[in-house]
């Protein structure tokens, strides 16, 4: 078989990204050709992985959702252009054009024309963490900015499978766990997959991981755990090799016809599956969105849902397929903090490529590795070199974390000096997401601040002194990944900006999180009352000279924070 032959890359790939374990399965002809395992599940690199290793799948997730909405769907619930104001009485609190005009579909494609990015970044913190509760979806949608017209073009947006899982529990009264259990999962017979996984049940569970700059594997805090979350319906599903082959067997079968027996677990299929709005125009060949799947018409480009896509510009990207017959590709990828996946289906040779990782490489290795594996099964005359591709996307990467560095440094206004740091200290409060920042003294350091979002413990980041009344917590890349951090490397995300009082003691923070949904900066207000209590009292009566003052507050703060 000439996938055998493909071993050494996938190995070479897996050495240079440093991945810890990975879990192929390859299908053909409806019959699974091909499963194996190569690495490790466990961080004491003891118990090799295989087909039945559970993976979180990150955004994979999406298209099992799709196929729960077409259950409903076929059962005359609604339509696919169904409004969601007409299902969910929340939505008329949003904005009157977009809760008016958004349908079903238009969430599921991507092409609601939110934005989010902002409000991702708010949510998606270190290991996985999700700071945002699922109480505060609407009130996000509901300031959340549209950046295009409603089906003017495609963009990820992760908030409409959010909105998605709201649904299937307002219409069957069902938990989304439950009901995709129930309606998908077991009667497919996908045993292993689910949105509520048993991390001290389940036996053969891929620990997760991530890469550093050395190809040294480091294992992470947490297991990615999406319950009762706000993204639980765009990326909380884990799965297997073997399931998601089953999945793939059923996805293929379902979509050959539109009369589908009355007594197929999937519905509505043929629907899900095809082009509801193109992805990168202008494009000569099919590269379009279904309801949670990627469509691209062979030879073309690909890994338009991954990682990889934010290191090439599309028309750098190689072409899959180039000089070989014409086929529809269609695929997803997924990643979270400790894993990566990888999930393509070919439906004129009933084909199917699953990659599963348990390490957040440099690069998206499943990515490479499930094109290294489309190449081989279809013996494509001219394969690209993924191995090679994979090296110069490391190599990338850590150039966008150097020059993050670097840009830091040069935009510096050397030679200012901030307050006294107590002056900074304080609970800084949006109300529109109910988001805090909590400054305190660094108890290490008498330079530094703590910066702590929502004033979760692990959530804690070293804040510098950068310029006037601006501080930094930049990390290098190595540091983003111990801490299981999304790749993000604008220099303004870092950045923290205090506005001050005439009093000398901040009063607020803005913080430029996102520049294209939010160019002005997102707004924290200085919300701590008893520290507020304090500062009255030291300035109350007080006759001494205003440094003086700042002097004895900033005393008082070192001992309220430091030693508390």
């Amino acid at each position: 078989m000439r996938l055998l032959t493909l071993i050494p890359s996938i190995k070479q790939i897996c050495k240079d990204e440093g991945i810890s374990g990975v879990s192929i399965g390859v299908l053909h002809r409806g019959e699974t050709l091909w499963t194996e395992g190569f690495g490790f599940r466990n961080q004491a690199k003891t118990v090799l992985t295989d087909s039945e290793t559970l993976y979180g799948i990150g955004n994979l997730t999406m298209s099992m959702v799709a196929a729960g909405i077409g259950k409903l769907v076929d059962g005359g619930n609604f339509d696919w252009n169904t409004p969601v104001k007409e299902i969910l009485p929340e939505f008329w609190n949003v904005d009157t054009t977009f809760a008016c005009e958004v349908t079903i579909a238009d969430l599921l494609s991507h092409r609601s024309g939110l934005n989010g990015n902002a409000e991702f970044r708010l949510a998606s913190h270190g290991n996985g963490e999700v700071l945002l509760s699922p109480d505060q979806l609407f009130e996000a949608i509901k300031i959340m900015p549209c950046l295009a017209p409603i089906r003017s073009t495609w963009k990820m947006c992760p908030w409409g499978y959010s909105i998605a899982g709201h649904i299937v529990t307002k219409v069957t009264q069902q938990p989304l766990h439950e009901y995709l259990k129930d309606q998908i999962f077991g009667p497919l017979g996908m045993e292993a997959t689910t949105l509520r996984p048993s991390f001290v049940e389940h036996t053969n569970l891929a620990n997760p991981d991530t890469s550093l700059t050395n190809v040294d594997t480091n294992p992470l805090a947490n297991r990615l755990q999406s319950e009762d979350t706000i993204f639980q319906g765009s990326c909380g599903a884990y799965s297997s090799v073997n399931d998601l082959l089953i999945w793939a067997k059923a996805t293929l079968a379902a979509s050959e016809s539109i009369q589908i027996d009355a007594a197929s677990t999937l519905k509505q299929i043929p629907h899900i599956v095809s082009n509801q709005i193109a992805i990168a125009n202008p494009s000569l060949l099919e590269r379009s969105y279904g309801f949670g799947w990627a469509r691209t018409q062979l030879p073309g480009r690909v890994g338009l849902t991954g990682d990889n896509k934010d290191l090439w510009d599309i028309s750098e990207q190689p072409v899959l397929g180039a000089g070989s017959q014409s086929r529809l590709m269609i695929y997803h990828q997924g990643g979270d903090a400790g894993y990566s996946s990888f999930h393509a289906i070919f439906p004129e040779t009933k084909s199917a490529v699953v990659v599963l990782t348990n390490t957040t490489s440099v690069s998206d290795a499943a990515d490479w590795i499930g094109r290294t594996l489309i190449d081989g099964l279809f013996n494509f005359s001219n394969p690209v070199d993924h191995v090679s591709l994979a090296a110069q996307a490391r190599i990338r990467r850590i150039e966008q974390f150097r020059a993050l560095q670097e840009t830091l440094t040069k935009e510096r206004n050397n030679g200012t000096t901030p307050l006294p740091l107590g002056c900074y200290v304080g609970k800084y409060i949006n109300n529109d997401y109910k988001f805090m920042l909590e400054i305190t003294l660094d108890p290490n350091s008498e330079r530094d601040l703590i910066l702590c979002f929502q004033g979760r413990p692990s959530q804690s980041y070293n804040l510098r002194h950068y310029h006037d009344h601006v501080f930094e917590w930049s990390l290098s890349y190595d540091e983003v990944k111990k801490r299981g951090r999304p790749n993000i490397t604008d220099p303004s995300y870092y950045k923290i900006q205090f506005e001050i009082y005439p009093d000398k003691r901040a009063s607020k923070i803005i913080w430029q999180l996102e520049d294209s949904s939010l160019p002005k900066g997102l707004t924290f207000m200085w919300k701590d009352e008893k520290l507020a209590e304090a500062w009255r009292a030291v300035h109350k009566g007080m006759e001494k000279k205003q440094d003086d003052s700042i002097k004895f507050a900033n005393d008082l703060w070192c001992r309220r924070y430091r030693y508390k």
